[in-house]
């Protein structure tokens, strides 16, 4: 009798579904390591696209509020630019996707900081790595929370962010930044 408690206890230690555990649990340990290894070693290569952005026009209007339901008009700048961004060298084998962003920046006697993002694009890895724009408008509108944008200094730079196999998510903004004092005066 007490051998066949002893075999019944070795018996289901030795099943299908405990093997497979072990064969699991294993195997994500393994995984686990190459992805850790993976992120190591990439946190030294940099991702740096090389870019270029031209302002042609600029256009200041005085718009109507539709979306608050106040009867104010607001500033609405429109802006036709060329960018051109060349990411052939920032892929490497940790690098899915990189998402870029072209931000405007300027401050106003009621903000400090104003932030607007103007276009944006997102290059997956085999996409082709060169966005060569031209004589383009803002893909979202460039709009001010009131009526001080005439004669405003604004700062229009690159940002990306890397979307990795394994790793950080890190949010880099570009060092090269273009600034263009928008018209005094509303375009009409």
């Amino acid at each position: 009798q007490h051998y066949f408690i002893q075999s019944n206890l070795s018996s289901r230690m030795n099943n299908l579904t405990s093997r497979a555990n072990v064969i699991l649990a294993n195997s994500l340990s393994v995984l686990g390591i190459c992805t850790g290894l993976l992120f190591i070693t990439t946190l030294h290569l940099p991702v740096i696209p090389k870019f270029d952005v031209k302002i042609n026009d600029v256009q200041l209007r005085l718009q109507p509020d539709h979306l608050s339901g106040k009867r104010e008009y607001l500033d609405l700048t429109l802006l036709d630019y060329n960018i051109n961004v060349d990411m052939s060298e920032s892929f490497h084998w940790n690098v899915k996707m990189i998402f870029l962003y072209l931000v405007a920046e300027y401050t106003n006697v009621d903000n400090t900081i104003n932030q607007v993002v103007l276009w944006d694009k997102i290059v997956m890895r085999g996409d082709n790595p060169l966005v060569d724009l031209k004589n383009i408008r803002t893909k979202y509108y460039f709009f001010d929370d009131g009526k001080h944008m005439r004669g405003t200094n604004v700062t229009m730079s690159l940002h990306w962010n890397i979307v990795p196999n394994a790793g950080l998510l890190p949010n880099i903004r570009g060092e090269k930044h273009i600034s263009n004092v928008l018209p005094a005066q509303y375009t009409k």
